[in-house]
């Protein structure tokens, strides 16, 4: 078993040490970190079996102390070692994730091998409860984008086509008649006009329900060619910076992060009325980072979630949830919104 103690006082450390031996955990491999800055570059390149987390550290200190940790998306149990006047912060950070807290000289060797066996556990109970949600969440998404794919096809292959015949048969018409009065000939004008608005409309719903570059030419032409249909028919300035330097993405992640941006503007485009939006994607090692933020009228999200119309945040937030990612969403009345999203790449 290894164990990530994150302590920086060394009388603490060699008295965890002790407790740990004294319980049964002699065998394990004790990693002592001392400041959170350690533990994130430690966690970039290995993993744990469980943390001990001191919150008063020298670089960060209470929630912040925990929050970093929890950045590194940690697949481990986590277990608070704080002091007595930080008990309500602990608890406070059970409800974020930790699975215990330890209040420090309060505790015996006892204790802290039935918080540890607890912790295990629950964390257990927890990634099994996890994984379920995500299997269906992830089930319903495959069958959205199947059911998408066929859609799209469907109108491809079939209205696009029927729609493509009329207008080529109005055309054969003018053709073989060329000499219509004005009122017809003006009247046959405007059919021709809107077949082809017709079909150009049933390509761009086509489109949007399956964009073909991401498949054929990857995921930064497909998200430009979105952003030029919001310049276009949204009349939204959006600047756009795309630093991706490693393309080793699953198709299913390039459709996740397609489906994120597309519905953000979707949301853009209802409820904010912005003219300017910028959209950053940017590699950082292992992890893209994805910047999304409007000018337009923001909202109060707390509000929304009240009265239950956040559907739209909430299927960003799944999304995001299947790429082990995290969505932080700031948005205020008058001051528009901002979205900050970051996934690992593997």
């Amino acid at each position: 078993m290894e164990i990530l103690l994150i302590e920086d006082n060394e009388n603490d450390v060699f008295l965890i040490m002790e407790y740990l031996k004294l319980i049964g955990f002699s065998s394990a491999k004790v990693t002592a970190l001392a400041t959170s800055k350690e533990v994130r570059e430690v966690l970039k390149n290995k993993t744990f079996d469980l943390a001990l987390l001191d919150l008063t550290l020298p670089d960060t200190t209470g929630i912040s102390s925990f929050e970093s940790l929890m950045s590194c998306s940690p697949k481990f149990p986590i277990i608070v070692l704080t002091g007595v006047e930080d008990q309500e912060i602990a608890r406070k950070i059970i409800h974020k994730g930790a699975q215990d807290y330890l209040v420090k000289g309060l505790y015996q060797p006892k204790d802290l091998m039935k918080s540890i066996e607890y912790s295990i556990e629950r964390h257990q109970w927890f990634m099994d409860r996890y994984n379920m949600e995500r299997n269906y969440i992830n089930a319903i998404i495959k069958g959205a984008e199947t059911e998408r794919t066929r859609i799209a096809r469907d109108l491809h292959d079939g209205v696009v086509q029927t729609l493509t015949i009329s207008l080529l048969t109005v055309d054969l018409l003018i053709k073989k008649n060329p000499d219509f009065n004005e009122d017809n000939s003006a009247l046959i004008a405007k059919t021709r006009k809107q077949l082809k608005n017709s079909v150009d409309e049933v390509r761009n719903i086509a489109h949007s329900l399956i964009p073909n570059a991401i498949q054929n030419t990857g995921l930064k032409l497909a998200l430009s060619e979105l952003m030029e249909d919001i310049r276009s028919l949204a009349s939204i300035n959006v600047d756009f910076k795309y630093d991706i330097v490693s393309e080793d993405l699953s198709e299913d992640k390039y459709m996740t992060v397609y489906r994120v941006v597309q519905e953000i503007f979707n949301n853009m485009i209802k409820h904010a009325k912005a003219t300017h939006c910028l959209v950053s994607m940017v590699q950082k090692e292992n992890f893209i980072n994805i910047l999304i933020k409007d000018n337009g009228s923001g909202f109060d999200l707390d509000a929304i979630k009240e009265t239950k119309s956040s559907f739209g945040i909430d299927n960003i937030e799944s999304r995001i949830n299947l790429l082990n990612g995290t969505c932080t969403l700031d948005s205020k009345i008058g001051e528009g919104t901002s979205y900050k999203i970051s996934f690992p790449m593997s």
